[in-house]
């Protein structure tokens, strides 16, 4: 498939020879000329370099911004509404690509991957793709049903990827287990873990800037299953995005849940978090303009991580991992510029280039994609392989 930095000459002071005078006056350029080499040593050395961020011309028209994911073939990003109804792009290397018509009256803003399955859906109905004969074929469309409408929070979907599976939660907070033959309810009421009914008024040491509405909380698909992030704190209620004081939870089927007794610091928030090679790395901060970054190995106790220890005036709000690594994208509070960091490793983080935006990231095999505006996107990409740290 194509996808497609005056000098001032002083005399000398009282009680010094003009000889005195004359050797300080030859020490002085032998020093700055050291002095000037240890410097242009220090610049010139190697250190960390970053990728190379390429500009490509991304798909045409509207996009619906948060549908990009990374697909066993490449990429795939779904277009707003146009005169031909919603389009499926996709992209094998991110630079070149090239689109087709969902079934009309389908109106899919989100896209979810499990296996080499590719799930387009709204709030009622999801489409059901594979990929083969150089396009995308529709396998299965699917109704939810009627009590499990899943929510479209701003920020996050309201479907998750696992394993054999997707975890959903509806409107209400209820959440649900669908294997793609069946849906299941996990959560009703909701009373996963210490959570209330999204009507109780907030009450926790966290102090999140935004409180969005009910939403899946951070999960990710692990090689042992499923870990979700909630809140630890009984006066918080389920499924508020982002999650305050979360503790980790696991499951090896996405029905049935234990505690792990592991929490992050008092007041901490997270809006999201990913797994990659037995390591978690959550996003978050906390309080308002203290941003952080969490990792946990194999999901032990949190460590913050010291690259994002000084940043202020900043909110982290997504983490993305994958074959080539991990991409962190996030906004400067005052201004909505959005920026980001990439690590090959989730150790050594090297920032966006100023050039580059990104409001949403996907990272595959060894390309991360950035997308950047709704209408007209701009994308931008990078092979992680170039990447030094």
């Amino acid at each position: 498939m194509a996808v497609t930095p005056d000098h001032e000459v002083q005399s000398p002071p009282p009680g010094r020879s003009a000889g005195g005078s004359r050797r300080l006056d030859l020490v002085l350029p032998i020093a700055a000329v050291i002095v000037g080499v240890v410097v242009i040593a220090v610049i010139t050395s190697p250190g960390p370099e970053g990728p190379q961020w390429g500009q490509q011309q991304g798909p045409a028209g509207p996009m619906a911004l948060g549908s990009l994911v990374a697909v066993e073939s490449g990429f795939a990003v779904l277009s707003g509404v146009t005169e031909d109804g919603v389009l499926l792009w996709w992209s094998e290397d991110g630079a070149s690509w090239q689109s087709q018509s969902l079934p009309p009256g389908a109106t899919p803003n989100r896209l979810a991957t499990n296996d080499n399955l590719l799930i387009a859906y709204d709030g009622m109905r999801a489409l059901v793709l594979a990929f083969a004969n150089e396009s995308w074929e529709l396998r299965e469309e699917v109704v939810f049903p009627d009590e499990m409408r899943t929510g479209q929070s701003p920020g996050r979907p309201g479907l998750v990827p696992a394993p054999e599976g997707f975890i959903m939660t509806s409107v209400v907070g209820d959440v649900w287990w669908w294997d793609l033959e069946g849906f299941q309810p996990v959560v009703t009421n909701p009373d996963w873990g210490p959570g209330q009914t999204v009507e109780v008024p907030f009450d926790s040491s966290c102090q999140p800037p935004t409180r969005i509405s009910p939403d899946v909380p951070p999960i990710a698909s692990t090689d042992r299953g499923i870990t979700a992030l909630i809140s630890s704190n009984p006066d918080e209620p389920f499924g508020i995005w982002p999650v305050c004081e979360p503790e980790m939870l696991h499951s090896a089927d996405g029905t049935k849940w234990d505690r792990s007794g592991i929490t992050l610091d008092d007041g901490a928030y997270v809006y999201g978090v990913a797994f990659r090679d037995g390591t978690f790395i959550a996003v978050g901060g906390l309080g308002i303009d203290e941003p952080a970054v969490w990792t946990s190995t194999a999901g032990g106790d949190w460590e913050a991580i010291e690259t994002f220890d000084s940043l202020g005036g900043i909110e982290l709000y997504t983490v993305r991992a994958g074959g080539a690594g991990w991409v962190i994208v996030g906004q400067e509070t005052e201004t909505s510029s959005p920026l980001g960091w990439v690590s090959p490793d989730g150790i050594c983080w090297t920032a966006l280039p100023a050039e580059v935006d990104g409001d949403d990231a996907a990272v595959a095999p060894s390309r991360v994609v950035l997308v950047y505006r709704v209408t007209y996107p701009e994308i931008w990409v990078t092979d992680m392989a170039a990447s030094r740290c």
